[in-house]
């Protein structure tokens, strides 16, 4: 197997920050690029919001949203990688899991790691929507690491 180009989808929570001894050990292993990306809601095609909502304010959300993005994956990749080089930024804005697969075609990543949210309901095991369309959908090998709090 040859993974040259590792895709990690990174909404800022602990959930994805739990995938992140996967991510350094795979891209270690492979001498990989690491690719993470973070997906901004698509607030313009929201619903009506309560009162009066000028459009230049979902502007402002987004642009804050997005810096606040960029200025956390650029200290991820500070603290936790030693080769920044191979390490790129991607920021979309849309619905997650299309995106995510939109970037692993764009992209010809290899291998997707992905934090995966889900519960235990009735003696059922779940997983979060986003995670599993993409182990459903991904042309790619996908590695997902469980929240932590299943039980």
């Amino acid at each position: 197997m040859d993974i040259k180009k590792l895709l990690w989808p990174n909404d800022l929570s602990e959930c994805s920050e739990r995938a992140l001894p996967f991510v350094k050990s795979l891209a270690k292993k492979y001498d990989a690029e690491v690719h993470v990306l973070y997906v901004l809601q698509d607030l313009t095609k929201r619903g009506a919001w309560y009162g009066d909502f000028d459009p230049s304010r979902i502007k402002k959300l987004q642009q804050w949203e997005e810096e606040t993005a960029r200025k956390r994956q650029t200290e991820l990749c500070k603290k936790h990688f030693e080769d920044c080089d191979k390490f790129s930024k991607h920021i979309r804005i849309g619905d997650p899991a299309q995106e995510i697969l939109k970037v692993v075609e764009e992209e010809n990543m290899d291998m997707v790691v992905i934090c995966r949210k889900g519960e235990k309901e009735n003696n059922q095991f779940k997983m979060g929507g986003v995670a599993e369309k993409i182990v459903r959908n991904a042309p790619v090998s996908v590695v997902t690491v469980p929240q932590g709090d299943e039980k």
